[in-house]
């Protein structure tokens, strides 16, 4: 939350998240304001504990912090939890206290991964619990759960999350354990889920969801031996692109869903619990006057509209004059029934382009797919053509490497041959010599002593 009302002594004052500051506004004419904490990075919440004002945000520190306003205006803090991954950031803060239970709800973002998102509880009832509710991909950056309790003290819980579709689910917290979740709807875009217990603990639902065009539902849950009880049909209260903040209030036995539409406050009443809903209604106030807080009393909390002196926007809770119609939800008037007709012509036009468009892209896409099936088909082909051809190399490969095997075999023999051959010339060489040298001798003899020879 970005603002909190509550009362105190006959007076009115608003807590206010402002950079980094959340400031106590006191209203009326004798107006004042006191800046109670500088280091919030978040937004906050805040709530009653035995009369006394509890405020729950995100420091700079990285600390959910738990900070106390006493009667006497100080503050004192409490550290829940301390984060020392810097990447971490908490926010959408939600604080019920019940029966001396503190809840605390929130989102925690992991800048490292900014598209998952993780919702929170911490239950703080003398020992501090964690329970992780979802995790919750690709939402958009805004409040996508609502929390409630009941006169007995439980919680009830819708969130929002992406998975193939958007779906909107409903769990609740009984015995320190959050049940099995249940689906409330799905549709290609949900947004603005708001949660509302009656005395009789049945539980009604509104929210925004789109398809072609976006439109405000809302679904009961009877009690009917809880918690398991039974869902009625959904009931489509408004249709319009326009449509912001749906709230649900209810007064004097009836239930009123009211939200911002083309810059003014629509409201739908039910006077039978939920079955069936008037037609939509303008109220004379502007909501450039009015924003959506959480006002807090010291039993009880309600979402609603409140303008800058902290006075809530009026409902007539006479209105005899208000038509039911319990077959048909399509209740506004000519006018608005017109701009419904013109905007889903308009949409149902642009998906008829849109269609036009993919039908293009996949008919390009169908003849980019047989080009390359028929590349695919060739690149085949040459594999095959490839694969023979390497065949066939390597088996002449096989052939010429035992052709070489054989020559370099022959090669080797005829070297010892050589050698062979070699040894047996110097042996004749030598043997040459020998000759050589004796029939020298023997021609030097015969100069020298041949006539001597002769006469003897």
């Amino acid at each position: 939350m970005d603002k909190v009302l509550f009362e105190s002594e006959g007076k009115k004052y608003y807590l206010v998240s402002a950079q980094n500051n959340i400031v106590l506004y006191k209203s009326g004419e004798d107006s004042s304001k006191m800046n109670l904490i500088d280091n919030a990075i978040s937004d906050f919440d805040a709530s009653f504990a035995d009369k006394n004002i509890v405020i729950i945000y995100f420091s700079k520190e990285r600390n959910i912090v738990l900070a106390t306003l006493n009667n006497d205006n100080k503050i004192v803090k409490k550290i829940l939890y301390h984060y020392n991954d810097k990447t971490i950031y908490i926010d959408n803060f939600r604080l019920i206290i019940c029966n001396d239970d503190v809840h605390v709800f929130f989102m925690e973002h992991n800048l490292s991964n900014p598209k998952k998102i993780l919702l929170k509880h911490y239950i703080s009832n003398g020992t501090l619990k964690v329970n992780e509710i979802a995790v919750i991909n690709n939402i958009q950056i805004k409040p996508f759960y609502s929390v409630a309790f009941d006169k007995f003290g439980m919680l009830h819980l819708v969130y929002v999350t992406t998975e193939n579709t958007q779906k909107i689910y409903y769990t609740t917290f009984i015995n320190n354990i959050w049940t099995l979740k249940t689906t409330v709807s799905e549709a290609v875009s949900i947004e603005y889920p708001n949660i509302k217990i009656d005395d009789k603990r049945n539980i009604h639902i509104c929210w925004v969801e789109e398809n072609i065009i976006k439109e405000l539902k809302y679904r009961k849950k009877i009690d009917g031996g809880w918690p398991k009880g039974s869902w009625d049909k959904k009931i489509t209260l408004s249709f319009s692109d326009t449509i912001l903040e749906p709230c649900i209030s209810i007064i004097d036995s009836s239930i009123w869903c009211t939200w911002i539409q083309q810059n003014t406050f629509y409201s739908a009443i039910s006077s039978d619990g939920g079955n069936s809903f008037s037609r939509p209604f303008k109220l004379a106030e502007k909501p450039s006057s009015y924003e959506l807080v959480k006002k807090i009393e010291p039993s009880s909390e309600r979402i609603t509209y409140a303008n800058s002196d902290g006075c809530e926007l009026p409902f007539e809770t006479d209105k005899n004059d208000i038509l039911y119609d319990k077959e048909s939800y399509f209740t506004f008037y000519i006018k608005e029934v017109q701009e419904y007709l013109s905007t889903l012509s308009k949409k149902i036009e642009n998906l008829q382009k849109e269609k036009i468009h993919l039908e293009r892209n996949l008919n390009q896409k169908s003849y980019e797919i047989a080009l390359k099936n028929r590349s695919i088909e060739e690149l085949k082909e040459n594999l095959k053509k490839f694969y023979e051809d390497r065949t066939k190399y390597t088996t002449k490969i096989d052939n010429l490497n035992s052709v070489c095997n054989n020559i370099l075999s022959e090669n080797e023999k005829l070297k010892k041959q050589i050698k062979d051959l070699q040894n047996k010339i110097i042996i004749l060489n030598s043997k040459l010599n020998e000759k050589a040298e004796n029939g020298t001798i023997d021609k030097i003899k015969s100069i020298f002593f041949g006539k001597s020879n002769e006469h003897l």
